[in-house]
């Protein structure tokens, strides 16, 4: 997949700046003006410590969300959930709160409740405990039936995780079997600390469930399924036998696909699975690629139809089908037939006229649609023409840096992705675009070691200032690290290193104490030792 529909999900890039290309100057830009995430609902003004001194006095849980100005899926969310009536009606009963990634002591606060994608929406308590996490991509009515769900009186999902896994006479409630069957898993950190737990635990709840209670069953299920696949995929294709725990899952997510109207229900849930299900379904069942086939083309087809779910989920079944397709294939080759019925449903929505925000989810899914047609030219025209007309044209430019370096333009690649750090604005913004633009230097011109030098310095004084080194940019910082020690190593440029390395203590002494990373800042960055 090319890289914005990773970032569309999840991460974010970095900034830097030119006029027109080559060696223009790195210019600093001010922090963007947060955007209002949403009409018609009463965002709180004001710290996160006074929204939840609110909260308390008013016994209402925190809304806590997490965006960017930048992000596809945040615009996605704003057009059509956050405008819908049931849920602003829902939201009143909560301390809303909109947090933007660029904000002062964002980062700080994303640490703090273990946010690190864009969006993030979570639930809390005004003692700050976390009750669940919302995902996207949902059928649109049900996330005021979430919400709902969260103004009971109920345990934290830890605790209902712990429960289960801990007494084996446990049978869930109706509340706390929906919350965790539509909690944002994918958001959330037990996903990453954790994933075998987290399948066992997944397993466990589809089985202490309500027997009324099917979506709910089927959607942990699938869960469990695609986190177990992704888990064994590397074994598995390498030749070793696949657990039985797997092949169970395989087994339940085959039957529910062959029920059209139950598979349905849980399109979403399925819509997640991602490509390791199917390669890893292809490996131990091969009998069944046919099939499964025919089941998830359909299913597609359903979901393409279904005006419950947005746009942009309806146009990403088009990726939804290549990618089967692709997966399910020795070869990795998708059919002329599934090529062009997913070329239709992209012209279908791309012929429509969408508003700024809506416009902005729609590419997104297009973008991965035509990365897998490799459609090169088809993606280049449709980015460059959001340049043109995008509030954050930045966001689009690490893309046509993929297309550049692929073609061989490896300097106007470079070109691409300066002028991206140029045009980013706001410090945790700049530096994941920064962080892009080093890594292209390092990767696309090594020897040019000057321009490394001036660019790295830039890009880690992104982080000057309190507050800044967390969240995703202890990340991004990692990734600096190793690419400037790799480099190194291969260039034998330890000089560089070494006033890298004096530049970043500079920064270190110069966070706040009260800041936690000032602690753990000077080990952060081993280059130049």
């Amino acid at each position: 997949m090319n890289r914005l529909g990773a970032v569309c999900l999840a991460l974010a890039f970095i900034a830097g700046c030119q006029r027109s290309g080559g060696d223009a100057p790195v210019s600093q830009a001010p922090a963007p003006a947060a955007a209002t995430p949403g009409e018609g609902i009463p965002w709180f003004e004001g710290d996160l410590q006074s929204a939840f001194a609110s909260a308390a006095a008013q016994n209402k849980p925190v809304f806590l969300y997490w965006g960017a100005v930048w992000c596809p899926p945040c615009h996605d969310l704003k057009a059509h959930v956050f405008s819908r009536r049931d849920f602003q009606e829902k939201m009143r009963q909560f301390v809303p709160v909109y947090l933007d990634g660029d904000a002062p002591g964002a980062q700080r606060a994303a640490s703090d409740f273990q946010v690190l994608g864009y969006p993030t929406a979570v639930v809390l308590r005004a003692d700050r405990t976390e009750i669940v996490r919302i995902a996207g991509g949902m059928d649109l009515g049900r996330y005021a039936d979430v919400l709902e769900l969260a103004l009971d009186a109920v345990r934290p999902l830890p605790e209902v995780l712990a429960s289960l896994r801990g007494d084996g006479a446990l049978q869930l409630n109706d509340a706390d079997c929906r919350r965790l069957a539509y909690n944002g898993w994918g958001l959330d950190p037990r996903v990453t600390d954790d994933p075998r737990a987290l399948v066992e635990s997944l397993l466990l709840a589809a089985q202490r469930c309500p027997t009324t209670s099917t979506i709910e069953r089927d959607r942990l299920s699938v869960m469990a399924a695609g986190l177990a696949a992704s888990i064994e995929r590397e074994p598995v294709v390498s030749g070793r036998s696949a657990s039985s725990q797997l092949r169970s899952l395989l087994d339940a997510t085959d039957l529910l696909l062959a029920d059209r109207a139950r598979s349905l229900r849980v399109a979403d849930a399925l819509l997640d699975l991602g490509d390791d299900f199917f390669v890893v379904t292809r490996r131990i069942y091969p009998q069944r690629v046919a099939p499964l086939q025919q089941r998830w083309y359909a299913l597609m087809d359903a979901v393409e139809l279904d005006t419950n779910y947005s746009d942009t989920v309806r146009l990403a079944t088009a990726g939804g089908r290549l990618m089967a397709a692709k997966a399910l294939d020795s070869q990795e080759k998708i059919p002329a037939s599934v090529a062009a019925r997913a070329r239709t449903t992209l012209n279908t929505f791309l012929a429509r006229n969408y508003d700024a925000e809506a416009r902005s989810g729609i590419v997104n899914s297009a973008s991965w649609v035509l990365s897998y047609l490799d459609d090169d030219a088809g993606l280049r025209k449709l980015l460059e023409g959001e340049i043109r007309t995008s509030r954050t044209p930045y966001y689009y430019m690490p893309d046509l840096a993929d297309l550049e370096e692929k073609a061989g333009h490896k300097e106007q690649a470079l070109v691409w992705l300066q002028r991206a750090y140029g045009e980013s604005r706001g410090p945790a913004t700049r530096f994941q675009w920064g962080v892009l633009y080093l890594e292209g230097l390092l990767r696309i011109s090594p020897q040019d070691e000057p321009r490394i030098r001036a660019a790295a310095m830039e890009v880690l004084g992104e982080l000057a200032g309190p507050d800044r080194i967390h969240a995703r940019a202890l990340t991004r910082l990692t990734r600096v690290n190793d690419g400037l020690n790799k480099w190194a190593s291969e260039t034998r440029h330890k000089d560089t290193l070494a006033a890298i390395k004096l530049r970043w203590r500079e920064i270190c002494a110069a966070v706040p104490v009260a800041d936690p990373a000032s602690r753990s800042c000077p080990g952060l960055l081993t280059t130049g030792v």
